[in-house]
């Protein structure tokens, strides 16, 4: 299958969620969300370079403990479960970008990320209840994943690791959304931003996995 069609499938997919959601289709729900994100790994798994195999790998393990948590959040009943899964999927993530040069220490890049995490936890600190601590330790896992992809393209500005770090900054947007969405009060577009981000932001991951230049693929 060309690259392209599969992205096209992707794209197609997401629209059939997003739209699953505005017209209260659990079936159509049930189909697509999933399948949006299997359509997503199989974009390492069919088209990753051969010098990526150690990175690509530790992305993938990332990409299904988020099919998995995508699974999960489809059952409010299993809201933790899901929470779990992609912050466990985010240590994968961090992992895998650190492997790319080492964990970065570059305090510039972090402030501002602490900033808006800060605002953020400010806004639903009141209204978490007993997911206080694990609303935490996920805002802090999300915050490390998007300062090591911002610090990669930081350290090389090549197309790979631009990818990586808007990809990284959407799935903080999109998480940012998905929690004000759960805690605090939904509005109209919540659920469009919340799927347009994410996917696109492990879209973007999993494509970084294809695109890294080769001269730097042997260090990963």
């Amino acid at each position: 299958m060309n690259k392209s069609i599969l992205i096209i499938l992707i794209v197609i997919s997401v629209i059939c969620t997003i739209i699953s959601s505005y017209i209260d289709s659990n079936t159509m729900h049930y189909i697509f969300k999933p399948l949006s994100t299997i359509l997503v790994i199989l974009l390492p798994v069919l088209y990753a370079k051969n010098g990526l195999k150690r990175y690509k790998n530790i992305i993938l393990i990332g990409l299904v403990f988020c099919l998995i948590g995508d699974i999960f959040l489809m059952f409010d009943a299993y809201f933790i479960f899901g929470l779990a899964s992609f912050l466990i999927g985010h240590v994968f993530f961090i992992y895998a970008f650190a492997s790319i040069r080492g964990f970065s220490w570059n305090v510039k890049t972090l402030m501002p990320l602490v900033l808006v995490a800060g605002l953020i936890f400010f806004k639903l600190k009141d209204h978490l209840g007993d997911l206080l601590i694990p609303v935490i330790l996920y805002v802090t896992c999300i915050v490390l994943m998007a300062w090591q992809a911002i610090n990669v393209y930081v350290w090389k500005k090549e197309y790979g690791f631009l990818l990586i770090a808007i990809g990284a900054s959407l799935f903080l947007v999109s998480d940012s959304v998905l929690s004000y969405r759960k805690f605090i009060g939904d509005f109209t577009i919540a659920q469009f931003l919340v799927s347009s981000t994410y996917w696109t932001a492990i879209t973007l991951i999993s494509l970084s996995t294809i695109y890294i230049n080769k001269k730097t693929s042997a260090a990963i």
